[in-house]
């Protein structure tokens, strides 16, 4: 809710979840697809105080806009909702209730910062301070946006107000009430591992949480805005966001269907469907952990009926990075949904996003490769050919398809065409959306290379005539399979084929009919991109945003998913021997190590202290990250990083070398 979404927020979970929504409608499948803004909780809180505005005020205003940019994006949503919604309020206080009499939730004292300054309680983004796992400097008070953790206020180090900046804290103890985790571990667990056709992100991030031992987790906040709690004696607190957001997506559903956008009872879709969900990886833990566990929670009530679906499938997207660097809005890193649409057309950035969507592992965006792939994937690929054929037929047969005669390579391209729908099929039941777009890519390249070989604008007009039949004829549906990632230029070319939306292999396209030729798309000039490199968004908070230089030399960058030889020249690592060990001052899992590196001795603060003790490491040769910045980890400089496996196991030369030694 919090503002206006950045493009990695878009790739993470918006644009996925309508292309799959999209592929659902094409293949003849009923489903919803439900989204909304979730407006509780202290970020929207914090967000309202700097505008001036109550809570309510703040997600009304954002409610409109985000839903006004979605609209432009072409987001096909059932029905745009609110986590505020009187429905949301109601529905969640009754899965909490028969949780709360089942058995599930627990009360139990909790110490909570308060500010001496402003003098009130900072619940979770009302603090923060630096990570006690991977030294973060600006981890909020229940959660480390870095590494992930989920975090408790009293667990961050340097805690500062989020409102006045000062340190002036003080820890007092408050009656919350928790979410009985523990006793729902097995649950869980015996769900999680059924999900063999999750993706292993998904899957392993969630089973990493029940290998740790579940914990008691707090469902509440001292907060004004949100939903309250129906108990007596917890009436000054309401739930905490991330238990009322998720289940939104119930209450978004029963709204839907109450304001007629829903044509199917509310109920069935969440007692006899599957859920799927698309979020971004940092929301795994919460719909694979938390949100199932409310659901399994508030079963089988004797009171009222909250027995629920839990999800069939968790798309958990990895990052989105901008240049190389981590979307920022305070450093002026980035572009969002809004600007974005200021520049090109919403059709080139859904088919560039979807072609680099980081399903598996993160992925980079890169204004030469947006403007490469649009150029010779979506135009010389697809819009030329659309044009090329189009045209053919206006001038050469008046704008009527021709009469054919099939042969061979005409039956083997339409065999060509119903492996593709069938691939995709596949694909998009898995959620393999970047690898549907590719399937897809490849047939249009087939049709090209067909179009090529066979050069109607050359040969006699029969031959002309079945090379524009055929290739037409795998046009439609080949703009079909690309109707859910560029929905509009797609929808111009049916119209230009003559409307027929019929997914199948058959040549659907008669001798005689009337088609037109139409440019679907523009070719990016080399200046246009050059113009836009020079941007800097709009929402840039603070200084740097100006001071950026137009490209960042010292940035890793990656081109379709690799890493170029010249990039991975820029990490220097070098061989060193470790000459002292210390155990870190403010951590049980840290050494403090000196390690001599030839013609310089440096300080590295690894996490070894669990694998190894202190006597294995002295006078180990270690491999070492030399010009990474300075780090401060729980206090203490860590100049560079050692080089470890997972497990901790240290990587080492299989010979001894000179110390400073430059690995190649």
């Amino acid at each position: 809710m919090n503002g206006v979404k950045h493009l990695g927020n878009v790739a993470g979970s918006l644009l996925p979840a309508d292309i799959f929504h999209r592929f659902l409608d094409l293949f003849g499948i009923d489903n919803v697809f439900i989204c909304g803004t979730d407006e509780h909780g202290t970020a929207i809180e914090l967000a309202a105080v700097e505008e001036g505005l109550s809570p309510k005020e703040y997600s009304d205003k954002y409610h409109e806009i985000q839903k006004a940019i979605y609209k432009k994006w072409g987001f096909d949503f059932s029905f745009f909702g609110r986590s505020s919604s009187l429905s949301n309020h109601k529905i969640t206080q009754d899965i909490f209730l028969s949780a709360y009499e089942n058995g599930y939730i627990k009360s139990d004292v909790i110490v909570i910062p308060f500010c001496k300054y402003d003098k009130r309680f900072l619940p979770d983004r009302y603090i923060v301070g630096t990570c006690p796992t991977c030294g973060n400097e600006t981890a909020r008070g229940d959660q480390c946006e870095k590494c992930g953790r989920l975090l408790d206020p009293d667990q961050l180090l340097d805690a500062k107000c989020s409102i006045c900046g000062r340190s002036d804290i003080e820890f007092r103890q408050e009656k919350h009430l928790f979410i009985d985790l523990p006793l729902l571990q097995d649950k869980l667990e015996k769900w999680i591992k059924e999900q063999k056709h999750w993706p292993e992100n998904t899957r392993s991030l969630a089973l990493g949480w029940i290998n740790e031992g579940l914990k008691p987790r707090c469902i509440t906040r001292n907060l004004e805005w949100g939903v309250k709690v129906p108990l007596e004696h917890y009436g000054n607190l309401v739930f905490y966001c991330w238990f009322d957001a998720p289940i939104a997506y119930i209450s978004i559903t029963k709204d839907g269907y109450e304001n007629g956008k829903i044509q199917e009872n509310w109920k069935h879709y969440w007692k006899d469907s599957q859920i799927y969900h698309f979020i971004g990886k940092d929301n795994i833990p919460f719909h694979t952990i938390m949100w199932p566990s409310f659901i399994l929670a508030a079963r089988d009530s004797e009171k009222r009926d909250t027995n629920y679906l839990l999800p069939y499938f968790v798309a958990g997207y990895e990052y989105l990075n901008w240049g190389g660097e981590k979307f920022s809005t305070s450093k002026g890193i980035g572009l969002f949904s809004d600007e974005a649409l200021d520049f090109f057309p919403v059709d080139y950035w859904r088919f560039y996003l979807s072609s680099i969507l980081p399903e598996s592992k993160d992925s980079n965006f890169d204004w030469n490769d947006f403007q490469n792939r649009i150029n010779s994937e979506l135009i010389g690929n697809y819009g030329n050919l659309f044009y090329r054929a189009t045209y053919f037929i206006e001038k050469q047969f008046d704008g009527r398809v021709p009469t054919p005669q099939l042969g061979e390579a005409e039956r083997k391209l339409q065999w060509e065409l119903e492996k593709t729908i069938e691939k995709v099929k596949e694909l998009v039941e898995q959620a393999k959306l970047r690898e549907a777009l590719k399937e897809t890519l490849a047939l249009a390249s087939l049709v090209n290379a067909y179009f090529q070989h066979r050069t109607p604008w050359a040969a006699e007009k029969q031959a002309a005539a079945t090379v524009l039949y055929t290739t037409i004829n795998v046009l439609r549906p080949l703009s079909l399979l690309l109707s859910p990632y560029i929905p509009e230029s797609a929808n111009n070319a049916l119209e230009c084929l003559g409307g027929n939306k019929q997914l199948t292999d058959k040549f659907l396209i008669e001798s005689g009919q009337l088609i037109k030729a139409q440019l679907l798309f523009k070719k990016i000039e080399d200046s246009e991109i050059e113009k836009v490199k020079k941007y800097r968004s709009k929402y840039s908070k603070g200084p740097r945003a100006e001071a950026r230089s137009e490209s960042n030399t010292d940035a890793l960058v990656l081109v379709d998913d690799m890493l170029p030889f010249n990039e991975f020249a820029k990490v220097d690592m070098r061989v060193g021997t470790i000459t002292d060990v210390k155990d870190h001052p403010n951590a049980d899992k840290l050494y403090v190590l000196q390690v001599d590196l030839g013609d310089e001795q440096r300080q590295i603060v690894a996490g070894l202290r669990q694998k190894y003790k202190k006597d294995q490491l002295e006078d180990q040769q270690v491999i070492i990250v030399t010009n990474l910045e300075p780090k401060e980890l729980r206090g203490v400089q860590s100049h560079g990083m050692l080089l470890a496996a997972g497990d901790g196991t240290i990587l080492q030369p299989a010979a001894g070398v000179p110390n400073g030694s430059k690995i190649r």
